[in-house]
């Protein structure tokens, strides 16, 4: 591992230049050494795991996940790598109760109006299990952003808050930029609680783990704390050069970066149409994760609506004092900077009997590594995002989990695109190493 400042020369004797230590790139490194390939990993941050953030806080007793944390039951690559790794996967908490929370203050229903709730739910269903079908009504949502469906379907007031609970958590960003296929999906037939049951594990040793394990494994070098800002495919091979003027070269490169992040590399020869389209424009995923600490809630205890921006609040663990840990959602464009008086307010809404020791934050929106959250694609950008786009162009390819055309935003996607991109480039290696 360097850290060391200053120039420094990095001859075209490695296979791949992997740009990005995130879970896509830590992987790629370790499935091209199995490959027996080597590989160097640049990465602008000083640690490895990308929007995978995983650290103590506090009396935690282990790691907290600032960023992506869970991973679902039918995820085999992450289920196959911790294995590997030989990290253990922790299952969430059981669900044991659901709340509301609505003008500050808890509610037992969703809404007053339950007949009227029921009905809208009902619709959001019935629309949900045809969205794999073509028919008029699914090709009409698959068109529409959340916001135009909703108004479409006139939901009232209570079905709204609700979706918006769940969006937050799948969505990501702006109702009125991102489509409402992000949310509507067939999955959601079973209903609203099919979202919590799909967050079924968590790395025992925290996510960040994995990279910092699959990297170790792999034997490849790692440049920390200095960032790529070209990118050259020179024909013979490619030359990368960072921000502190050291140079490296390799035969080939993985660009394994959030897509908001892109646009910070200027790529020679330039990209094509397509992806220069999502360089500049990037996705709008702009969640707010909140970690909140507090003695009373019980593990497992879910509560959704709406206080301050704040929509979606789950009892995760309880932590070695006693006080549980508690995950909150909700969209950074409403919620502001999270403040004590208004984290608080929120917790005192969602759940009344607790008491508040502390919460913290990670600003993913302005993190100049992230530029935000998990992808949220916009309608306009959709079509850019498509996978012959992002495949292997000369001697660079691509990775990460904004680009995956399966389980895109999940940690999932990253490893899966990882594996791809792997093979690919030991396809050009093949060919002309």
């Amino acid at each position: 591992m360097d850290n060391a400042p200053g120039p420094r020369h990095y001859a075209a004797m490695t296979d791949t230049l992997i740009i990005g230590g995130g879970l896509a790139g830590t992987a790629a490194a370790l499935w091209l050494a199995d490959l027996g390939r080597s590989s160097i990993i640049v990465e602008a941050r000083a640690r490895l795991g990308g929007r995978a953030h995983s650290r103590a806080w506090g009396n935690s007793g282990g790691p907290v996940e600032y960023g992506g944390g869970w991973i679902r039951a039918d995820h085999a690559e992450m289920i196959g790598l911790t294995k590997r790794l030989g990290i253990g996967l922790v299952p969430r908490a059981d669900i044991i109760g659901h709340s509301y929370f609505r003008d500050g203050t808890w509610q037992a229903n969703p809404a007053e109006d339950m007949a009227q709730y029921e009905a809208g739910i009902a619709t959001l269903l019935t629309d949900a299990a045809q969205m794999n079908d073509d028919t008029p009504t699914a090709r009409a949502i698959h068109g529409m952003t959340l916001r135009a469906y909703l108004d479409h379907r006139g939901f009232p007031a209570s079905v709204v808050r609700e979706i918006m609970a769940w969006w937050a958590i799948s969505g990501s960003g702006a109702p009125d930029l991102i489509g409402a296929n992000e949310y509507v999906t067939a999955k959601l037939a079973k209903g609203l609680m099919v979202k919590v049951e799909e967050l079924a594990f968590t790395a025992e040793t925290g996510v960040a783990s994995i990279a910092q394990q699959a990297v170790a494994a792999s034997g490849a070098e790692t440049i920390l704390g200095d960032a790529v800002e070209r990118l050259e495919d020179c024909g013979s091979h490619v030359r990368a050069t960072l921000g502190s003027g050291r140079v490296v070269e390799a035969a080939t490169a993985l660009v394994a970066l959030p897509i908001n992040a892109l646009a910070q590399i200027r790529f020679l020869p330039a990209l094509s149409p397509a992806q220069d389209n999502l360089r500049r424009r990037g996705h709008e995923g702009r969640a707010l994760k909140l970690l909140i600490r507090a003695k009373g809630p019980k593990p497992g205890h879910l509560a959704t609506g709406e206080t301050l921006g704040i929509r979606w609040i789950f009892a995760d663990r309880s932590l070695p004092d006693g006080s549980t840990l508690l995950i909150a959602f909700g969209l950074r464009d409403e919620t502001g900077e999270p403040d004590p008086a208004m984290v608080a307010t929120v917790l005192a809404a969602a759940f009344p009997d607790a008491d508040l020791l502390g919460f913290d934050w990670h600003d993913w929106v302005n993190d100049p590594f992230a530029r935000g959250t998990w992808v949220g694609a916009t309608l306009a950008s959709l079509p850019d995002f498509a996978a012959e786009h992002w495949g292997r162009r000369g001697r660079i390819a691509f990775a990460g989990s904004d680009l995956s055309s399966a389980e895109q935003g999940w940690m999932e996607g990253a490893l899966l695109t990882a594996r791809a991109a792997a093979a690919a480039l030991q396809t050009r290696l093949n060919q002309n190493p």
